[in-house]
């Protein structure tokens, strides 16, 4: 018995086309791959290896080899725990101000959704977040400033006492946490935002019929529809959180004292103030592994709440 074989399968591609086509992707990804691996791989990469080593940045030559001590002394430094304590208050403060705050501006702009003034105060209140956080930290720290800063001037003006903003050891780590608020309340406001325009019209016109109050549709209804969105929002920003400098370095450099101290800002004192670029990038190592941990973490819950 003899069993034909079939060449080619019709519809089929030649495989000398896959191959020519399978080169002109790669060709194309090329540069994409190189600037990738170029700018994150390569750097984390020496980081790691850097990480291992007692190394000065002045002596670069000189490296001994100390194996993962970098990271066992950075577990026991208060100084490094510090800050990692400081970043956590921060995210806190931050993401109960953007939450509040943006749900608000939402629903203003939710009821204002159908007007021309409401889509331009849209465009306006997103500016905060087109601003570089080193101009943002500039722009704050004139108006902040204890002498000639227009804050402290409105606050005389009114009799009370002018705070301490940057310059308050208890004070200068709630300042920082509002001047990221500021910047980042209008994200929160666009993905709640979002969450309110996908709610279905009819469910406001039964809580009309019922006669429900404006909290009633807010806890019954809103906050349910934006929860995911909220929610992912939150683990958006508690990344984010992480590298947190640009405002911290401008305005208070970690403080008075240490009081503002982030653990990018320690990560960057070790590498060019004190020149311990080992010590330094097992600091940043360990700010990835925290992101990465955080993420995964994240990731899974996800994937459980919408299961449910």
């Amino acid at each position: 018995m003899r069993f034909s074989v079939v060449d080619s399968i019709p519809g089929s591609r030649p495989k000398s086309q896959w191959d020519r086509e399978s080169r002109e992707r790669l060709i194309f990804l090329t540069p994409a791959v190189a600037y990738l691996f170029l700018l994150t791989v390569f750097p984390f990469l020496y980081s790691l290896y850097l990480s291992l080593y007692q190394v000065k940045l002045t002596r670069m030559d000189r490296k001994v080899f100390v194996g993962f001590d970098n990271y066992a002394n950075l577990l026991t430094d208060s100084l490094f725990l510090h800050a990692c304590l400081n970043i956590g208050i921060i995210t806190g403060i931050s993401i109960v101000i953007e939450i509040i705050f943006g749900f608000l501006a939402a629903k203003i702009f939710f009821a204002l959704r159908f007007s021309r003034a409401g889509g331009i105060l849209r465009s306006l209140s997103i500016l905060p977040m087109m601003i570089t956080p080193i101009c943002i930290g500039l722009i704050f720290s004139y108006i902040l400033n204890p002498t000639l800063g227009i804050a402290n001037y409105l606050i005389k003006g009114a009799g009370l006492p002018p705070p301490g903003w940057l310059s308050d050891q208890t004070f200068a780590l709630f300042t920082i946490s509002l001047i990221n608020s500021w910047q980042w309340t209008p994200f929160m406001m666009l993905l709640m935002l979002a969450g309110l325009m996908s709610i279905p019209t009819e469910h406001y016109e039964a809580a009309e019929v019922e006669g429900a109050r404006w909290w009633h549709v807010a806890r019954a209804i809103e906050i349910p529809a934006i929860k995911s969105v909220v929610l992912v929002g939150v683990i958006l920003r508690v990344i984010d959180n992480l590298r947190f400098f640009d405002i911290v370095y401008v305005t208070t450099r970690g403080g008075p004292g240490a009081s503002t101290e982030v653990v990018t800002l320690f990560a960057y004192k070790q590498d060019y103030q004190y020149f311990q670029i080992g010590y330094g990038s097992a600091a940043a190592v360990v700010i990835l592994a925290m992101s990465i941990v955080i993420t995964t973490f994240a990731a899974g819950y996800l994937r459980r709440a919408e299961g449910e």
